[in-house]
């Protein structure tokens, strides 16, 4: 699940980064969408893992089809729509792993962040973005053409797996909540969810625990201090997944 993620996020900031023409930021995305797709720095290829994700929410969508009879025909045809996906992935991957590989502006930039920079690479690098990415149409778009089936992949299985559970209504009662999971049953993803207001203010959850027990204290990040424990009620919503367990 923590390699999906990093996919989903890479992603997400390759995109923004192109719409906003923020050279610097989407090379640093690139590189990082380079580490997941083709296992980088201490990562392993992430495609596999949205595989086996696909495999696994299927396997989960089947049984709650037999467990809900009325909602059986509109759960199966999810089910369908998950296999169309995964046929989807392969065409373009090849193409972007490639590009990813191959590209002499990433992998200049890739180098920078590596090496000792006795030589100032990393200036020069900084100084020539800009000019390099006068044309950024022709620099981008064949990879983010590439990536098309993969984005909505990406997109339709995030949006699946936060779909798949309800929300469970929470207050940390002085700043502090526990979860118990399920006994019997494996989770793969924990959802936090706080009101915008209350993330804008510097409220921040610290989670610790094991597959038994989940501890949450808030947290209050201000500018220019360390974190202090929050100490009154936060109401927040919390689902665990229980997809993505291997």
């Amino acid at each position: 699940m923590r390699a999906f993620i990093e996919l989903r996020d890479a992603l997400a900031c390759l995109e923004a980064a192109c719409v906003g023409q923020q050279a610097a930021n989407w090379l640093h995305a690139a590189c990082d969408l380079r580490a997941s797709l083709l296992g980088e720095q201490g990562r392993k290829g992430v495609i596999p893992e949205i595989i086996a994700l696909f495999d696994d929410l299927q396997t989960h969508l089947k049984k709650l089809s037999q467990d809900a009879p009325p909602y059986r025909d509109k759960i199966l045809r999810a089910c369908d729509h998950i296999d169309r996906m995964a046929e989807q992935l392969q065409p373009g991957l090849p193409e972007a792993c490639d590009y990813l590989a191959r590209d002499a502006l990433v992998n200049a930039y890739l180098n920078t962040q590596k090496k000792h920079d006795w030589l100032g690479h990393k200036l020069c690098m900084q100084q020539s973005i800009k000019t390099i990415w006068s044309r950024s149409d022709m620099r981008t778009l064949p990879l983010h053409q590439a990536l098309t089936p993969l984005c909505s992949a990406v997109d339709m299985l995030d949006r699946m797996l936060n779909d798949f559970v309800g929300w469970k209504q929470c207050v940390a009662v002085g700043g502090s909540g526990h979860i118990t999971p399920e006994r019997g049953k494996s989770f793969g993803l924990l959802v936090i969810a706080l009101a915008a207001d209350t993330v804008a203010e510097g409220i921040i959850p610290d989670i610790s625990g094991n597959r038994l027990a989940i501890r949450l204290r808030f947290q209050h990040w201000q500018p220019g201090q360390p974190p202090i424990d929050y100490d009154h009620d936060i109401p927040y919503n919390m689902m665990l997944v229980p997809v993505g367990c291997a």
